[in-house]
């Protein structure tokens, strides 16, 4: 019997280093095309890589310019809604608790001392005003006399000039079973987040918190500028109905004690408010015929220079 002559194995030909990276390229090349074609679900993002392309997006540096991360500017997106900030070895008493809400927000990291308390500073807004104006972002905490802790964040700070802030990361907060925070975001945009008037408490959108101090009480009403779904309610408050006065306890706003480093490097453009202005046109808010020289003089520098 003949033995059957074994097949010889083919040698695979190898393949030419150029051909590799052509077929690597034009893979690379179909899967920024098919991103591109998808889309990110972000408009402003879909935008660019459509102007631009897929590569200036994934560039972190594109045409030179640093991209704004959530690291150094965490007040720029929607509030955090599912992690804790961490608590810091300075915070006594109930920032130990009120720390944890601060999570993805310029306070996070930052000391924060005790800038108006109601019972101790009075329950009046020019009180209330007296203590925050012009010292920047601050988080409230109250208190109701059904026991409810609740409070707010506000990225802008009080200035008391009568305007509605627009703050994406602005929130409510509450305090529900086992002293767990559930955080309210903004919804509907970034537009009215924070009504700053002088004469009135504070307050948050519309009809999303509103705190009268003179009569110690506070409404609610979610849904419209503050969301409702983590809390199924339409109002912050457990008690009452929705925009309904509820009688409160306790009122206590905390600012930070330092800047960021951002901050402490910032430096304002010839437009916005330089070291000290503001300071010396509100010097004589309390007079009964305040000076409007200073006010006018300054804004007059700032568009016409020193002619």
């Amino acid at each position: 019997m003949r033995a059957h002559a074994k097949t010889p194995t083919p040698t695979p030909t190898p393949t030419p280093t150029r051909s590799i990276r052509a077929r690597r390229s034009r893979v690379e090349r179909g899967t920024r095309t098919r991103a591109t074609n998808e889309g990110s679900g972000d408009f402003i993002t879909d935008m660019v890589t459509k102007i631009f392309g897929a590569d200036a997006v994934a560039d972190p540096e594109p045409f030179g310019l640093k991209r704004m991360q959530k690291e150094d500017w965490p007040d720029q997106w929607p509030a955090e809604l599912d992690a804790d900030a961490e608590v810091l070895e300075s915070d006594v008493g109930e920032l130990r608790t009120i720390r944890r809400v601060l999570k993805q927000t310029q306070l996070e990291r930052l000391r924060l001392g005790l800038a108006y308390d109601a019972e101790e500073h009075g329950w009046s807004a020019r009180s209330f005003h007296s203590r925050v104006d012009g010292y920047g972002a601050g988080i409230l905490v109250a208190e109701t006399e059904g026991g409810e802790v609740f409070g707010g964040y506000n990225p802008k700070g009080w200035l008391g000039y009568g305007e509605w802030t627009d703050a994406i990361s602005a929130f409510l907060y509450v305090f529900e079973g086992r002293g767990r925070p559930v955080k309210v975001p903004k919804v509907g945009g970034s537009g009215m987040a924070i009504i700053d008037e002088d004469g009135k408490g504070p307050q948050w959108g519309p009809d999303g918190l509103k705190i009268n101090l003179e009569s110690r009480s506070a409404r609610s009403r979610l849904g419209s500028y503050y969301a409702n779904e983590a809390l199924a309610r339409p109002s912050l408050f457990r008690e009452g109905k929705p925009g309904e006065s509820i009688e409160l306890r306790s009122v206590r706003v905390y600012v930070a004690l330092e800047d960021t480093e951002i901050a402490k490097n910032y430096e304002p453009n010839a437009l916005q408010w330089q070291k000290g202005e503001l300071e010396d046109i509100r010097k004589d808010d309390d007079s009964e015929n305040p000076p409007m020289d200073g006010f006018f003089g300054i804004i007059g520098k700032k568009l016409f220079g020193n002619k």
